[in-house]
């Protein structure tokens, strides 16, 4: 009798970390669809979480691309700010993204990564001058690309995500594991990410991820971090020095690693992480434009500006 019950126990829990796996997972589902319920498109695509592009002209276009766990949203302002300008404005949503939680759940690097590639090159066969730009996840992903693609003129980064962390570098490393526990990891780092309450509450992000996917965010981040010296187009950064995902001493490195000569590292304060959308957002747009104008001017076809290296002075203390 002992034997038997001593045998039925693992069983048993098993049966209550699988049960309580799936309660948690279908618990984290529901609060997105509740925080979420808006209408899908024949795709699965949550209104408003679509891909865009604003037509302007045919001579200069920019791809931008949105962040992890986020949405072409987050990329309105600085794409409306260069639409003014002229630019066509390509905005795709990413693989995964604007979705369900499933959904994200079964996207990863890879397809992140080829699907920007694909509209880039899509973009060099329709457009004169094509430039790349991203937050966060979607401006590592454009350092890919970049390095990848010399036809690509510029490059304008709000966030870039080059980060290594120690969390992160656990997590990914642990993910099978942690996997069998937990479906979804959740977090409380909104109103750190957005200080800006309006703007916070009007973002269309899942707020989770999954041990997997940290894993593939990971992936991206080597990628993009061995991208940088190769990237040799002129180079527009722009980085919260309150951003509490990027470290200053990070991003500078980082920066410092760009194999661009002509490169330009803007330090901003009192926003966090996603910069396009939180306080100060439409100064960054204009000062973008502003830059990328004078690496990219209409209508002619620009040599490689000479080389040059910038940074703002208020770079802040490490």
């Amino acid at each position: 009798m002992p034997e038997r019950s001593t045998a039925v126990l693992p069983v048993a829990v098993a049966v209550a970390v699988a049960g309580y796996r799936a309660w948690r997972a279908w618990m984290v589902e529901q609060a997105f669809e509740s925080r979420v319920p808006g209408p899908r498109n024949a795709q699965g695509v949550i209104a408003g979480a679509e891909g865009f592009t604003l037509k302007g002209s045919s001579d200069r276009a920019i791809v931008l691309l949105h962040g992890y766990n986020d949405s072409p949203q987050a990329m309105r302002s600085p794409a409306a700010a260069l639409h003014a300008a002229g630019w066509t404005v390509h905005v795709p949503l990413l693989p995964g993204h604007g979705r369900s939680l499933r959904a994200f759940a079964d996207s990863g690097a890879d397809r992140w990564i080829n699907a920007a590639r694909d509209v880039v090159r899509e973009a060099l066969e329709r457009h004169r001058h094509v430039a790349v730009g991203g937050l966060s996840m979607g401006g590592a992903i454009a350092t890919i690309v970049a390095a990848e693609q010399p036809a690509v003129r510029a490059a304008v980064l709000f966030a870039p995500f080059f980060v290594y962390s120690a969390r992160l570098g656990a997590i990914a490393a642990s993910w099978p594991l942690l996997t069998l526990f937990t479906k979804y990891l959740t977090g409380r780092g909104s109103a750190r990410s957005v200080r800006d309450p309006a703007a916070r509450a009007g973002l269309i992000a899942y707020g989770c991820s999954t041990p997997h996917l940290m894993r593939e965010i990971q992936r991206v981040v080597r990628a993009a971090r061995e991208a940088l010296p190769h990237v040799k187009q002129p180079v527009w950064i722009a980085q919260s020095s309150d951003d509490y995902r990027i470290p200053v001493a990070q991003a500078q490195a980082a920066f410092d690693l760009l194999g661009s000569a002509d490169k330009h590292l803007h330090w901003t304060t009192g926003n966090g992480h996603v910069i396009t959308v939180d306080y100060g957002h439409q100064e960054l747009s204009v000062e973008a434009v502003r830059w990328i104008d004078s690496r990219v001017p209409t209508g002619v076809a620009a040599s490689r500006p000479a080389a040059r290296f910038q940074q703002t002075p208020q770079r802040p203390a490490f």
